[in-house]
């Protein structure tokens, strides 16, 4: 098993790539998990995200089932199930195989069937193409806490284009495949709707929150929040929930001066 460090966090950025990456996370577009590119298990299950506008028709594939993945000569068909709700305009279903995929194969997942001109937010080769590979087989071991994840730092900024706000995390996780986290919030103290949402985890670096357009999590300033973590991996194996505690990022100066017309 390798060793992955993960740090899972409530910040971004202040930069022009940290600006342009703004703008793209306010693109009307689908995400998927594992990111296209990466080799995954035989017995992989992906994860749709629907960001903004693609949220209606993302919910809608639960009742089309119009995926299938090419590879090795065939069509294997897909079956896309429930997931998870944002509050903040993202909308998350599950897919999976309907059979083991083969060993040391590409395979190809038909999105622009099921949805046409749809925009792949994931970084790719530049031709909206969803392809991963297996490899020599399936993940059957259940990913583990290695650390317990631990808050590290919080981000707040108001622009003239909405509010982000950021949360960190540290942990250390073992496992085979990439890792996902499975996460509810709700409010400390006072009656509040529970919150629960899918947080990939990306090289070492796994981000809650939002951005001026959408976002995992809503946060109210400086409240104070439960968190149930589970951590699942590419191939639907979890490992027994963590309970922890956080107060949401609230602003530390002034707010911005809005912009003279």
């Amino acid at each position: 098993m390798r060793l992955v460090r993960l740090s899972l966090v409530f910040a971004l950025l202040v930069s022009v790539g940290a600006t342009r990456a703004s703008a793209q996370s306010c693109d009307d577009g689908v995400r998927l998990f594992p990111a296209p590119g990466a080799t995954v298990p035989t017995n992989v299950e992906f994860i749709l995200e629907g960001v903004l506008a693609e949220q209606d028709r993302v919910t809608k594939l639960l009742a089309e089932a119009a995926l299938t993945l090419l590879g090795g000569g065939e069509a294997i068909g897909v079956t896309v199930t429930r997931g998870w709700s944002s509050t903040m305009n993202r909308v998350a279903v599950k897919l999976k195989p309907k059979r083991a995929l083969d060993p040391n194969t590409e395979y190809t997942l038909t999105l622009d069937r099921a949805l046409p001109r749809v925009k792949l937010l994931n970084d790719t080769w530049g031709d909206n193409s969803a392809r991963w590979r297996t490899g020599p087989g399936a993940d059957t071991t259940s990913p583990k806490f290695t650390t317990r994840p631990a808050v590290s730092e919080g981000f707040y900024q108001r622009t003239r284009d909405g509010l982000t706000r950021t949360l960190k995390l540290r942990t250390q996780v073992n496992d085979l495949s990439a890792s996902w986290l499975l996460i509810s919030m709700q409010r400390a103290r006072g009656v509040a709707s529970k919150q629960q949402y899918f947080v990939p985890v990306e090289g070492e670096w796994a981000v809650i929150g939002h951005d001026a357009c959408s976002g995992s999590f809503g946060f109210d300033d400086g409240r104070a929040y439960k968190l149930s973590v589970e951590l699942f991996d590419a191939a639907g194996n979890t490992t027994k929930a963590v309970a922890l505690e956080l107060s949401a990022p609230r602003p530390t100066g002034p707010e911005p001066e809005p912009e003279k017309k």
